[in-house]
């Protein structure tokens, strides 16, 4: 490594017109070429990959700030995240660019000559470049230098760009402090190298692409190659720390050795994604360059941040007559030098591997018992299911409480679950013939009322019945399409303020006309009970509860639909019928989906799902409902609490 850095040294001897002489660390401005786009917006997001390469400077006061210059196509970008605790912005109107925080510039044109600009604004955003001359009274505003300017949680940000037709080979920057808005005199003046005359300007700093040129026809495989100059700065570089695929001809003749691909799972093999601090940097630092700058070429040991690798340098002086130019560095990882270490610790891994390979054959005997147990409760699965989806029969379980056979009582309830789902689905053609009987019922006795009907105002109530009645039924067939969305669907409908008593009152009318031999008998408010909500989602309710009373009453009793308030502003409707009471063992799930209490002799057995969507109706609007027998167990009541509003009619 250091034989190829002093080639790379021997072929920069005495090239002093590639180096930058005479200049310090704090007379030059490194200009980074980048790629990626640049947005003046005022903050630092865009900047994150290169913010690693600002530079810091500060004064005796309280301000300082960081700096980082980039150059992307034909224009200069440059970044200021400045550290102020009192900013002072420019006062509207006014002329005065210096009695309140600035960014000065002063740049060296491609002719020689020196120009000078200020940065200030009165808010926080846009802002731009006015240029000013040496007396201070002429301010010209300069429009091809823009920026942005954003306050921070400890100062603020300044992005400005300008374009390199307006640049030379010097530039230099400054913030200049105000603190007290009153008095709004500078009180400290920050910069990057100072302003004035040319030969007070920073000398800005660029990768060569001759040096470049020159490292590329010099580059060592597998070593990455720096060239600096005296201030620490990248000039060039080439060449990369990635290790090589076989770092020796041993190594290569054993690549395909199955032993030796079981031992790279087990030793630790050299990788090539580290974390290198070197990666990306404009400036270098290090012993082996300080020695170099002084005369002496010296190696180096480093490990890299993340500990993954050990990187060699070598560093060698770049001569001249007038003395040292600059630094070539030659970096290289140790990755080699680990492939032929692992050489060694592959033998004691050898008897390792036979502990391994006897413990291998046990875990092997144990998951072919294991193997054997799923087979037979995969076996024992697809015995219970037909071919065409029917359970057939119930899953044989096991007795032990292992995992396998835990695992086999859960598919024996899946499968229970989907034999009772199986056996609804098959029922469903006469169950839905339950579901679409009221409204086809009301439909059909509007239409023959309406047929001997001549009175225009009956005719056109008869025709508002049936109209309601197809709509009840659009509605129902959606709903069974649509059951396991119910939920969703509830969520579409649009609440309004309506008139419940007058709605039960309407609708009693109409069981009337729908059940001609049953006897219907209402208990209402005088005055109207107002509820928000859907009129044909409590229609809808109230239609399978009379429904499920009239199937269910005694003859020759009574039907009673009553409403009145209760405490905590609300309604119950309650409608009773005479007859079988419910069972004590589904007080609890008779609410639930597709549960009936329903005998198999009906000749009309229902979904199972009307008391269901009756409680998700309730629920919707916020109420409840329950069932219980009569204190007499003479029938049963269903009870709807809903909430009440207060409207006047």
């Amino acid at each position: 490594m250091l034989g190829t850095a002093q080639a790379v040294a021997t072929v920069l001897h005495n090239r002093k017109d590639l180096f930058i002489t005479g200049a310090g660390p704090a007379q030059t401005l490194y200009v980074h070429p980048i790629e990626t786009l640049i947005q003046l917006d005022g903050y630092s997001d865009d900047w994150t990959p290169y913010l690693r390469n600002a530079r810091h400077y500060k004064s005796d006061g309280a301000l300082n700030f960081s700096n980082i210059i980039v150059q992307r196509g034909r224009h200069l970008y440059a970044l200021f995240q400045v550290r102020d605790k009192h900013i002072v912005y420019r006062t509207p109107g006014t002329t005065h660019l210096d009695r309140n925080d600035h960014l000065l510039i002063s740049l060296e044109q491609p002719n020689g000559t020196v120009d000078h600009y200020q940065l200030a604004t009165s808010a926080p955003g846009w802002v731009n470049a006015y240029r000013i001359t040496d007396n201070g009274n002429d301010i010209t505003k300069e429009a091809r230098i823009k920026g942005e300017w954003q306050e921070s949680k400890d100062g603020y940000t300044i992005e400005i760009r300008i374009p390199l037709r307006l640049l030379g080979k010097r530039l230099a920057f400054a913030i200049a402090d105000v603190n007290d808005p009153v008095a709004r005199t500078i009180e400290s003046v920050t910069g990057t190298n100072g302003t004035g005359q040319p030969d007070e300007l920073g000398l800005l700093v660029t990768p060569s692409p001759v040096i470049e040129q020159i490292v590329n026809n010099l580059a060592h495989e597998n070593a990455r190659i720096w060239v600096l100059d005296r201030q620490h700065g990248v000039l060039a570089q080439k060449g990369t720390l990635k290790s090589p695929d076989t770092p020796t001809e041993t190594l290569h003749n054993r690549s395909t050795s199955l032993l030796h691909n079981l031992f790279r799972l087990v030793l630790r093999q050299p990788t090539e994604f580290f974390a290198d601090e070197f990666s990306g940097a404009s400036q270098l630092q290090g012993i082996e360059i300080e020695s170099a700058l002084n005369g002496t070429p010296k190696t180096r040991r480093r490990i890299t941040p993340d500990r993954e690798a050990v990187i060699l340098s070598a560093a060698w002086p770049i001569h001249s007559e007038q003395g040292i130019l600059g630094v070539v560095l030659v970096e290289q990882s140790t990755n080699a030098i680990q492939s032929l270490q692992n050489r060694a610790l592959e033998r004691l891994f050898s008897i390792t591997l036979i502990f391994f390979s006897v413990t291998s054959l046990v875990l092997l005997g144990f998951a072919s018992i294991l193997t054997t147990r799923i087979h037979k409760l995969r076996n024992n699965i697809e015995a219970a299911v037909t071919p065409d989806g029917r359970i057939q029969r119930q899953l044989q379980t096991g007795t032990t409480q292992d995992e396998i056979d835990d695992l086999s009582r859960s598919f024996a309830n899946v499968l229970a679950r989907l034999g009772e789902y199986n056996r609804y689905l098959e029922a469903m053609a006469s169950r839905l013939a339950h579901e679409l009987r009221t409204p086809l019922a009301v439909v059909k006795t509007s239409l023959d009322n309406l047929e001997a009907e001549h009175d225009s105002a009956r005719r056109t109530r008869y025709l508002q019945h049936a109209k309601k009645g197809t709509e009840r039924l659009g509605l129902i067939l959606h709903r069974m399409r649509e059951a396991t969305r119910l939920e969703q669907l509830l969520q579409h409908a649009e609440p309004e303020p309506f008139d419940l008593t007058e709605m039960i009152r309407v609708t009693t009318e109409n069981y009337r006309t729908v059940y001609p031999g049953i006897t219907f008998h209402s208990q209402l408010p005088d005055s109207p009970t107002y509820i928000i909500g859907s009129p044909d989602l409590i229609s809808q309710a109230l239609d399978k509860l009379v429904s499920n009373a009239v199937d269910f009453h005694q003859p020759d009793t009574a039907i009673q639909i009553e409403l009145d308030s209760v405490q905590n502003r609300q309604l119950c409707l309650r409608i009773i019928n005479s007859g079988p009471t419910l069972p004590k063992a589904l007080s609890q799930e008779l609410f639930e989906s597709m549960v009936s209490i329903r005998t198999a002799e009906t000749t009309e057995p229902h979904l199972g799902l009307g008391l269901y969507l009756v409680r998700l109706i309730c629920e919707f609007h916020g109420g409840s409902v329950t069932a219980k027998n009569l204190s007499d167990n003479s029938g049963v009541v269903f009870m709807l609490i809903l909430p009440t509003t207060d409207q006047s009619s």
